[in-house]
């Protein structure tokens, strides 16, 4: 199915995506249009699957995960090559971690796929704005102030998956 083939696309970008971060500013054109590109697929991939009825249960796993998997690594080179704080990354990763053992646990117990959220999608969106802020060496203030944006909303979208695992969770009990 073409809507889960531009999930995968998305992961496989992240070699290349990396060797540029790497290079610095020289190849900061080349990090924008990767991005681009990802954030391309990312929206393709649903709109391929609704718009041909290529919806699945692997697509509603495989998006959301490609995504993690590219951000972590996006942020990852941002805070090897980029001054990104680690902190931030970190925030992001136990979220994230979090995220899908207990998304794994809920499938396994429940065959329940947990759907990203709007917190979640408004998290995604900033800590995106906030690596973009990076790539382009925006002024210190604005990548600061993205950042702890996007720090607090990890926090609001973590307490809101929390929330959904436990009411989850509660039904099975039931």
């Amino acid at each position: 199915m073409l809507a889960n083939f531009l999930s995968v696309l998305r992961v496989l970008l992240i070699p290349f995506l990396l060797h540029f971060i790497a290079q610095g500013p020289a190849a900061q054109l080349q990090v924008v249009l990767l991005l681009l590109f990802a954030g391309i697929t990312d929206i393709g991939d649903g709109w391929v699957a609704r718009r041909y009825n290529q919806v699945s249960r692997l697509g509603k796993i495989l998006d959301p995960l490609a995504d993690k998997i590219f951000l972590a690594c996006l942020l990852g080179g941002l805070v090897l090559w980029r001054d990104l704080p680690l902190w931030l990354l970190g925030m992001l990763f136990v979220r994230d971690l979090g995220i899908v053992l207990v998304g794994g646990l809920l499938l396994r117990s429940q065959g329940l796929v947990i759907a990203a959220n709007r917190w979640g999608k408004y998290t995604t969106v900033c800590m995106a704005l906030t690596a973009f802020s990076y790539v382009i060496g925006a002024p210190a203030s604005l990548r600061t102030g993205l950042g702890l944006a996007a720090a607090a909303l990890v926090v609001v979208s973590s307490l809101s998956y929390a929330q959904l695992a436990l009411r989850l969770s509660r039904r099975e009990q039931t």
